[in-house]
């Protein structure tokens, strides 16, 4: 596996430090694409009862959006990965990422789980490969 660069390991960890962010970007999103606004800010077409107004052609507008399906991506990748975490990788990225009261410092997160900085360490450079594999970056 290609070495990451120091900003991209950044961009990886901003996926997990702003997940909750994601997931409303990409509710607002889908609500831009479904709910189209002319400059003035009125929605465009308003209500139709026609059938061009399936749940296949929302489906196509949402398939259709890069920016949408990149969103989408991310957080598939920071849920499922997470889901597949032992404890302390678990720990790692409450700690670290998710936490409310703001980030622990690696020493923090090495005293609560009795193992050394190295190793935790260690352990989140499996975090960042496996998410940068998942997203495909690599």
């Amino acid at each position: 596996m290609p070495t990451l660069s120091r900003s991209e390991i950044q961009n990886i960890e901003k996926y997990w430090i702003e997940y909750e962010q994601y997931k409303k970007k990409l509710q607002y999103r889908e609500w831009e694409l479904l709910h189209p606004h002319n400059q003035g800010g009125e929605m465009v077409g308003g209500r139709s009862n026609t059938i061009s107004d399936t749940t296949a052609k929302k489906a196509m507008v949402l398939a259709n959006d890069a920016y949408y399906q990149n969103l989408k991506r991310i957080i598939k990748t920071v849920e499922d990965l997470y889901s597949e975490l032992d404890e302390d990788m678990r720990t790692i990225v409450d700690m670290r990422y998710w936490d409310k009261d703001g980030c622990y410092e690696w020493e923090d997160i090495s005293d609560k789980l009795y193992i050394s900085r190295h190793k935790v360490l260690r352990k989140r450079n499996i975090l960042i490969d496996k998410t940068a594999e998942r997203i495909g970056w690599v």
